[in-house]
């Protein structure tokens, strides 16, 4: 054991330089992982450490529509046989158009409130003054502070909403509940009864909110046991904590893949290293065995060596998770929760560390059982070491169990059995492409006939010299430059598919919530402005209630997770005819109106098909202003949603919605100026306070900014590759720096100066780096395009100068890290370096 130990030891001290890049690649790794579950844990904590503060109540029971007598009297009979209810309160929840004296006016979210709001939470006013319902009397309101900066207002300034002034009292950074989902506009708080005042009587979602003294699992089970069969949806703040921190664990598991990813491309590096590695120490290997040091002896000395280094790396890993979190900490705190501790989470920490020793030896194993095949006669025969062609039972079963360990922890990052099983084949064959690509190219590049100039023809010899990692480096940096190519040409045909000005179908504005008696005025407005006639189109709100007679029970666990889904409140049409875009693809369209409600037909929008489990013939229950209606899907549709102006998941055949109560959505096709829009909204504004009217463009800048993000979050996983990829170059540049010198001496002594060496050196990385851009570039533009026609849908185009650019910095980058660290070798002496040998 003492002979183990003092190998150990002394490996370590004399090899360091040599395997610091193992080291480093572990470090890499390690940190991006921990990093990455650290900071979803601490936000898991900060947003669902307590769910009563997202549902600022413990409970609630919330409709998209009035609750009808019968309703509010099944939920005050279920409240009266509890005790446990202590104090209650309402909400109305809507978007409207907030406009200014000057004409200015912007899309907002309304809340209005009552005495006893908010039951959990509290208001972060802007001068940290206590929040009070008097701001809110006689018409007051408070705002969110992005609202003054974009409307150019200040406190005690006049908005218009709806029919109603509101003086602003106050204005808050935040609000009970957060700022939770996505929104098209800041939020208003006014008074509830100020609704009515207002003339707001839209698309409103109404809140009773409860605070119990005990848990109110029981009650609300009671209540939805009640209210089954109608559109009233009751939440307690426990499904909230669950729901959020499932969440919160699904893309924990997912950002984990990619450190694993990460860690798993550095375990290549590091079996590249064991291999050369042991190939540089065969001499001091045999001699060990001639002392009479066993094989077993050496090996688990090497393996208990690899073991140190990777939890020194590990460690220090842990402490680069620490540094980024305090990065992000000073670059995004004002964005995220404060409650945040922004400290590594001790369960990653040890995951952290587990899984960076795990991926050393096992990407190592491999390699350092070389060792029992290295003979004592080495030493008097230098035949490298030429093994039997016998079958190596033994690390083919050190293969397998690798491979089997290896996909038991991507399972365990993934969180899930079929996630990491995809995961692993999905990286196994890409990495088998890659590197079957990158051995092609290499191979093609040698059967060129030799070229004249001496420079180019000794830096194409370099990439085949003993112990070279040419098509490592190429698989790793290759990959990361796949893997930014890739994101940016998705972004690109994303970007360019949501452009405004490039779809014609695509109307400039939505005008909704016009009524019936409203139309004529609306149409005869916008044919002033835009010149043409604008065709209205008839909407009602509807909610599904049952499929096939079968009510939704939402205690069930599936149904309720397709609740936002199912359970919401739909937009529908009547029409007698298919749009453009739309065609059929299952079924039969009607032909005329329906007579009778045995007629009552609907056209169901594909992927809705497939989330209800129906097909043509089966029946569903609407609920349409407190009126059940049965209808039978005659059809399926599919929607183009490149070329629309409208995409409706269902489309009842007309004859009997005429008489529901309806409003009217209104396109406007024409494609107008910045100036025109304003113009048009100013004018339906003040004829119609009613109205919400949707910008195009501002949604699709909305959408622009989410894509942003998604690229920017890829990309540095991407990067994060690619300095893996440059980290192994750095290391294999260190492992063959003894055969660079020698390379050197040579070419000095027959006459090569300083600057041809320099040359040599150049045109060598500049050949790596051309080659694994062109490997990241081809396979990026067959994924973008597979991804883009065939996932996505939508239709896919080559740019060229991405690529261009993209390449020439990758080229730029791997010369730049390779002549900084073999720039030295061609100021050494010959004489010396040849006496040696």
């Amino acid at each position: 054991m003492n002979f183990i130990l003092s190998l150990t030891t002394r490996e370590i001290r004399f090899s360091w330089k040599r395997l610091l890049f193992f080291f480093i690649c572990i470090s890499v790794g390690v940190g991006s992982i921990v990093a990455l579950r650290s900071l979803i844990k601490d936000l898991n904590k900060a947003v669902a450490g307590d769910a009563r503060l997202l549902l600022t109540a413990d409970f609630e029971i919330s409709s998209t529509s009035y609750f009808s007598p019968n309703e509010l009297a099944t939920i005050e009979s279920v409240l009266s046989k509890s005790d446990i209810v202590k104090a209650r309160t309402e909400t109305l929840t809507t978007s409207a158009m907030a406009r200014t004296a000057d004409g200015k006016f912007q899309f907002v979210e309304l809340k209005g409130i009552e005495e006893g709001f908010p039951l959990v939470g509290e208001f972060r006013l802007y001068d940290d003054t206590p929040f009070e319902m008097s701001l809110l009397a006689n018409n007051g309101a408070v705002v969110h502070f992005s609202l003054l900066e974009k409307l150019g207002l200040k406190i005690g300034d006049i908005i218009k909403i709806g029919t109603a002034d509101f003086q602003i009292r106050h204005a808050f950074y935040e609000e009970p509940g957060g700022s939770s989902g996505f929104r098209l506009g800041p939020r208003v708080f006014i008074e509830k009864r100020a609704f009515d005042q207002a003339g707001l009587a839209g698309r409103i979602r109404r809140r009773i909110l409860f605070r119990t003294s005990s848990d109110p699992t029981e009650l609300v089970r009671e209540l939805r046991q009640n209210l089954k069969g109608t559109i009233i949806t009751v939440n307690s703040y426990k499904e909230v904590q669950e729901n959020v921190g499932n969440q919160f664990e699904r893309i924990e598991n997912y950002l984990s893949l990619a450190g694993f990813l990460i860690l798993v491309l550095g375990g290549v590096g590091i079996w590249n290293v064991a291999r050369a590695f042991v190939e540089q120490r065969r001499k001091t290997i045999a001699i060990l065995k001639c002392l009479g040091s066993t094989g077993a002896k050496i090996l688990i000395a090497y393996i208990l060596q690899i073991s140190t280094l990777s939890f020194l790396g590990s460690l220090f890993g842990i402490l680069m998770a620490q540094v980024a979190l305090w990065i992000i900490k000073s670059g995004f705190s004002e964005s995220l929760p404060e409650k945040m501790s922004y400290l590594v989470q001790a369960p990653a920490a040890l995951q952290g560390l587990l899984l960076g020793i795990s991926i050393s030896l096992l990407f190592s194993i491999l390699p350092l059982l070389q060792i029992r095949n290295i003979k004592p006669n080495l030493l008097l025969r230098d035949d490298n070491n030429q093994l039997s062609q016998k079958l190596d039972k033994t690390k083919w079963a050190f293969a397998f169990l690798c491979l089997t360990f290896l996909l038991g922890l991507s399972i365990w990052q993934a969180g899930s059995i079929k996630a990491g099983i995809f995961f692993l084949t999905g990286l196994g064959l890409t990495i088998l492409v890659l590197y079957l690509a990158a051995s092609a190219l290499v191979f093609c590049l040698r059967k060129l006939r030799n070229p004249s100039n001496f420079a180019v023809f000794q830096a194409i010899n370099s990439l085949y010299r003993p112990g070279n990692q040419t098509r490592i480096i190429l698989l790793v940096v290759g990959l990361g430059a796949f893997v930014i190519f890739s994101v940016q040409s998705l972004r690109e045909n994303l970007v360019r598919e949501f452009d405004f000005s490039r779809n014609q179908k695509l109307p400039s504005l939505f005008v909704v919530d016009i009524q019936r008696s409203q139309i004529e005025k609306a149409l005869q407005i916008t044919e002033q402005i835009t010149g043409e006639k604008q065709t209205p189109i008839p909407t009602v709100r509807a909610r599904i209630v049952a499929v096939n007679g079968e009510p939704f029970d939402f205690e069930q666990i599936e149904v309720r997770q397709q609740q936002g889904q199912i359970g919401r409140e739909f937009a529908v049409t009547y029409r007698n005819y298919l749009d453009e875009n739309e065609s059929l693809i299952d079924g039969e369209w009607w032909q005329g109106v329906a007579r009778s409600e045995d007629e009552i037909e609907v056209s169901v929008e594909e992927n809705m098909t497939r989330t209800l489990k129906i097909g043509v013939g089966d029946y569903l229950t609407f609920d349409i202003s407190g009126r059940k209606i049965v209808a039978v899907v005659s059809s399926i549709r599919k929607i183009d949603l490149r070329n629309t102006r409208t995409a409706f998941v269902f489309v009842f055949r007309p004859g009997l919605l005429e008489k529901a109560p309806q409003t009217f959505l209104l396109p406007i096709t024409k494609k107008l100026s910045l100036q025109e829009r304003v113009e048009l909204q100013r004018r339906l504004l003040e004829e119609f306070p009613n109205v919400q009217i949707f910008d195009t463009a501002d949604i699709l800048n909305a959408i622009g900014r989410l894509i942003n993000n998604f690229v920017l979050a890829v990309s540095f996983v991407g990067s994060f590759v690619i300095l893996t990829g440059i980290l192994i170059l750095i290391g294999s540049i260190a492992l063959t720096k003894s055969q660079r010198i020698y390379e050197n001496a040579i070419l000095k002594t027959l006459g090569a100066n300083r600057r041809i060496l320099a040359l040599i050196l150049s045109l060598e990385y500049v050949l790596l780096g051309l080659l694994a851009s062109l490997l990241g570039s081809v396979f990026s533009v067959l994924l973008s395009y597979s991804i883009t026609e065939h996932v996505l849908q939508i239709d896919w185009q080559m740019n060229f100068l991405p690529h261009l650019i993209g390449t020439f910095l990758m080229t730029f980058i791997v010369v730049l890290v390779g002549i900084l660290s073999s720039f030295g070798l061609i100021f050494k002496k010959p004489i010396n370096i040849l006496r040696s040998q």
